[in-house]
């Protein structure tokens, strides 16, 4: 029986929602058998430390990796899409899955008038993540075969004749995660996450500042990496508070050092649904997240039940909301019981069959 060709196509396979979705889906699907799978990535050794954080190929998927030699960022594109349409005309007949709108926008380029089918899928807020090319990216979407977005609201940011095509499919939760920790929780807040200026990390530490005042022994530890760290470590030391907000690197244990943490934190201004979120959720921990757009948070948090809601930007709601889980321990067990049941409904297993019909 001949297999399907997949193409997935990302801008970096490792550490981040969109590639850790796409190695979920990856491996759920090459048990069935049925596909033959390429996986390709654009060329990030001088922004990831030598591809420390690239996830492990996984057992009979082909990789290949984009290398264009030039800081020009206009030839930098067309290189890549003279190699991305050396590839599918190789593979005609295939299904290519692209993530993220600026990776879905080289592939439909790269794909025209050949007899591939294309599957593009939005990662994030699109009112904010390349509103600037919004009529390009609209265009070019026209000639996708299907888009997927995570939200209602992602869907309902495009034009009617897109959204006709448009599925909804949300982020599966990974399995391999630790059972949901019982006992006394350790003093400190966790968040892990891209260090980038739409996570609103400032937001998070205001707040924290506040409690300090109050639970002096208590501790914010933010896990990852991203162009904002170095201007918050700065921040931190400026306030004084470098002893209780710590900084460190993404861990491959990271699930297993947080199990026992008060609580988990999020501040973006805007996601698409947050894979943290749902991690921090599936282990367990009492969730807080800004109700931000484009609607994952309130897809799935019910207020008060499995989690809390604040509006984005708000530190004095933050505030509240984290001293509100630390004077209620009983309330606190009740969210941490209720949120690990995201991992039923969203179970891997679910989440590749919406994609495999859609396929």
């Amino acid at each position: 029986m001949k297999k399907t060709k997949l193409i997935f196509v990302t801008n970096y396979f490792g550490n981040g929602g969109a590639a850790t979705v796409m190695k979920i889906i990856i491996e759920d699907l090459i048990k069935t058998e049925k596909y033959d799978i390429e996986i390709i990535s654009f060329d990030q050794k001088n922004k990831f430390d030598n591809n420390k954080n690239r996830y492990e190929i996984p057992k009979n998927v082909n990789f290949t990796e984009l290398h264009i030699n030039s800081n020009n960022k206009i030839i930098e594109k067309i290189g890549r899409t003279i190699k991305l349409r050396k590839i599918f005309s190789k593979n005609e007949n295939s299904i290519i899955i692209s993530f993220e709108y600026f990776v879905n926008m080289q592939v439909i380029v790269s794909n025209m008038f050949l007899k591939n089918k294309v599957i593009v899928s939005e990662r994030n807020d699109p009112n904010k993540s390349g509103n600037k090319k919004k009529h390009l990216r609209n265009f070019l979407y026209k000639f996708a075969n299907k888009l997927v977005c995570q939200t209602p609201d992602a869907k309902a940011y495009f034009p009617k004749k897109i959204q006709e095509k448009t599925i909804i499919i949300p982020n599966p939760v990974r399995i391999d995660l630790p059972d949901r920790f019982e006992g006394k929780r350790n003093k400190k807040m966790v968040t892990f996450c891209r260090v980038t200026r739409q996570k609103n990390l400032v937001m998070m530490i205001n707040a924290f500042e506040q409690i300090l005042k109050e639970y002096p022994e208590y501790k914010l530890i933010i896990y990852g990496d991203g162009v904002e760290k170095e201007p918050l470590i700065h921040y931190v030391k400026e306030r004084n508070l470098n002893e209780n907000v710590i900084f460190n690197d993404f861990k491959k244990n990271l699930h297993n050092e947080i199990i026992d943490a008060s609580m988990f934190l999020s501040s973006s201004d805007f996601e698409g649904i947050s894979n943290s979120m749902l991690e921090a959720m599936a282990i367990g921990l009492p969730t807080i997240c800004t109700d931000c757009p484009c609607g994952g948070a309130r897809m799935m948090i019910q207020n008060d039940i499995n989690g809390i809601l604040v509006p984005v930007g708000d530190e004095k709601a933050m505030y509240r909301a984290i001293k509100k889980v630390i004077e209620n321990p009983d309330f606190a067990d009740k969210l941490s019981k209720n949120a690990i049941k995201v991992k039923d409904t969203l179970n891997p297993k679910k989440i590749s069959k919406m994609w495999t019909d859609l396929i």
